[in-house]
């Protein structure tokens, strides 16, 4: 099982984006460089030093050698900065398992049963966490407030008074479909589950996890897997009854080269 770590630190989502946009604008290789060269508004060496360990650990990759990699989320950026949002939420979920097992287990059954809508105080947050997590009061205090920001942050929740509101969120497909891949191709995934290049739609809509991830409605669903179809992400092969749904390319790496191309 998967050890589960205190959340003290911001999701830094404006300093990652702008890191990543300057990857995506000047293709850096060496971190250093980089780290020079982004100014990212923190007032001290510390907070700076801080604001960077959290960007490295959550939102960059690197090849064997320590060399920056121009990943898929980076081939993915585009004018769109929901879908740039998206991604990088999406990374923070991969890297945050705590976070993740908040959004599997406590707010998406909420939403389920509340018809997709729900409110959460960090009481019940921290309610949540604590038989869970190993650590003192003070510091699941501290992840709680840390995970209903975050929720904030990357949009999927609205704060009122000393709530954080939620529903069901609609996604980019762009961003469904590089949850999709990365859930069930094994190959440069940044979380594989399966591997399965030919899910059924069963499949899809009762074991993946990215659907929780992204706060979708199972009833939509289907129809952002016939969306990808469409768009020539997917393909779509209904053997049986079973309604197969076919990744295209080999891994994630494979889809992100193939929309970059598309958008040139």
């Amino acid at each position: 099982m998967e050890k589960l770590n205190s959340i003290t630190k911001s999701t830094y989502l404006n300093e990652g984006l702008r890191v990543l946009e300057r990857i995506k604008d000047e293709n850096y290789q060496d971190y250093h460089k980089l780290m020079k060269n982004v100014d990212l508004n923190q007032n001290s060496k510390h907070s700076r030093s801080t604001c960077w360990s959290q960007i490295k650990k959550r939102y960059l990759d690197f090849s064997e050698n320590s060399n920056l990699l121009y990943s898929p989320t980076i081939k993915l950026f585009n004018n769109n900065i929901l879908l740039k949002k998206e991604l990088l939420y999406l990374n923070y979920i991969y890297t945050e398992p705590t976070f993740r097992k908040i959004i599997m287990d406590l707010i998406y059954p909420k939403l389920i049963q509340n018809n997709g809508e729900t409110s959460l105080n960090r009481e019940e947050i921290v309610s949540f966490l604590d038989p869970v997590l190993d650590y003192s009061r003070a510091t699941i205090n501290k992840t709680a407030r840390s995970s209903a920001k975050a929720l904030i942050d990357f949009s999927l929740a609205e704060a009122d008074g000393q709530k954080i509101r939620l529903r069901f969120y609609q996604s980019e497909l762009k961003t469904v479909v590089y949850a999709l891949y990365n859930e069930y191709s094994k190959e440069n995934s940044k979380y594989n589950n399966f591997n399965i290049l030919n899910p059924s739609l069963d499949h899809l809509t009762e074991k993946a996890e990215f659907p929780k991830f992204l706060l979708i409605n199972p009833n939509f669903i289907d129809s952002f897997l016939q969306s990808a179809w469409k768009n020539g992400y997917l393909s779509y092969e209904p053997r049986g009854g079973l309604n197969q749904y076919v990744l295209k390319h080999k891994n994630i790496t494979g889809l992100a080269d193939y929309i970059a191309n598309e958008e040139e």
